[in-house]
């Protein structure tokens, strides 16, 4: 498995994924927030990869996808299965909370 690198083109595609859920972050490269998540959003893509996708997409470069998700702050975290956003909050997400949704997403609980 692998974290998709997700672009305006393979946005759709990607949060449709009729296979699994997806788990998305929304990152900017300057942001040191962003570098503390990197490597939990990595191991949970390693865990749980399996059932779930994991797509990460630069807030900065993408601004009309940012947008229409209501990021304001990275790194922002969204959730998807069948195309439809599971998550409306803008929540600050910490590794713990990430990694109970990874585990809900997994196991179909959200």
């Amino acid at each position: 498995m692998v974290i998709i690198e997700a672009t305006d083109k393979k946005w759709d595609d990607i949060i449709s994924n009729k296979e699994k859920p997806v788990m998305t972050m929304f990152y900017m490269e300057t942001c040191p927030h962003c570098q503390k998540m990197k490597p939990v959003f990595e191991d949970l893509e390693k865990k749980y990869g399996g059932k779930v996708s994991f797509a990460r997409i630069n807030a900065m470069n993408y601004l009309d996808i940012t947008k229409r998700y209501g990021i304001v702050a990275a790194p922002g975290f969204k959730f998807f299965k069948n195309g439809k956003l599971l998550n409306e909050d803008n929540a600050v997400m910490k590794p713990e909370q990430l990694e109970q949704i990874a585990k809900d997403l997994e196991s179909g609980e959200l």
